[in-house]
C-alpha cells in the first residue's frame, strides 16, 4: 500500500462494513452519517497513513474498467496481545509472538465474487510466511456468514476462541480462526 491508496482503502473498508454487515451490525450504526464521515472513515483514513512499524497493508486492485483501482486490503503482522500491540513490537516472546495475524481483511462490495479476495488472502499468508511465521489467526464477526464461509473455503478453521468488541455503542461478538502456514 502507498499513501495514495489511503482513501480507496478507507472507502473499501467503510463500504464493505455498510453492505456486508447489514443484518449483523444494527442499521442505526451502519446508516449513521457519522459512521462514514467521521467516526470510522476519518479515523481509518488517518490510520491507513500511519500504521505502526512491523505490520504490512497489502492491497488488491482491479484494472480495465471505470471502477478500477484499489478495491480491498489485508493488514497483517504478528499476533496482537491484549493491549492491541503486536507481540513482536513489545519485545515479548513465546507462543503468542510466534504467530501471525490478519488484523483486517476487506474488499469493496463491487469486487466481491471476482477472485480478488482469494488472491489477497494468498498474498497475506505469503507475507506472514516470509516473516518466518508458521501459524496465523484472524478474528471475524460471529454472525458474518459470508466472511466465515470465505475463511472456511480458504483453509482457515475456528479455534473455538470467542470475544467481543464495541463499535458505535454496540457490542459485537467475534470468533477466532486459525491456520497453519506451513
Amino acid at each position: 500500500m502507498t499513501d495514495d491508496d489511503a482513501d480507496a482503502v478507507a472507502d473499501a473498508h467503510v463500504t464493505s462494513w455498510q453492505v456486508g454487515y447489514r443484518g449483523v451490525v444494527p442499521d442505526e450504526v451502519l446508516d449513521d452519517p457519522g459512521f462514514r464521515n467521521g467516526r470510522l472513515e476519518g479515523w481509518r483514513t488517518g490510520r491507513w497513513r500511519t500504521w505502526a512499524p512491523g505490520s504490512t497493508v497489502l492491497v488488491v486492485e482491479v484494472h480495465g474498467d471505470s471502477d478500477g483501482g484499489v478495491v480491498g486490503f489485508g493488514h497483517v503482522g504478528r499476533e496482537r496481545v491484549d493491549d492491541g500491540a503486536a507481540a513482536g513490537e513489545r519485545g515479548e516472546r513465546g507462543e503468542r509472538g510466534e504467530r501471525g495475524e490478519v488484523y483486517a481483511f476487506y474488499l469493496h462490495p463491487r469486487a466481491w465474487g471476482g477472485g480478488g479476495a482469494t488472491l489477497l488472502m494468498t498474498a497475506c499468508e505469503h507475507e506472514l510466511r516470509t516473516r518466518g511465521l508458521a501459524d496465523a489467526v484472524l478474528w471475524v464477526l460471529r454472525d458474518n456468514r459470508r466472511g466465515r464461509g470465505f475463511y472456511d473455503k480458504a483453509g482457515w478453521t475456528s479455534t473455538g476462541r470467542a470475544g467481543e468488541f464495541e463499535v458505535g455503542g454496540v457490542t459485537l461478538a467475534d470468533v477466532q480462526y486459525g491456520r497453519s502456514l506451513r
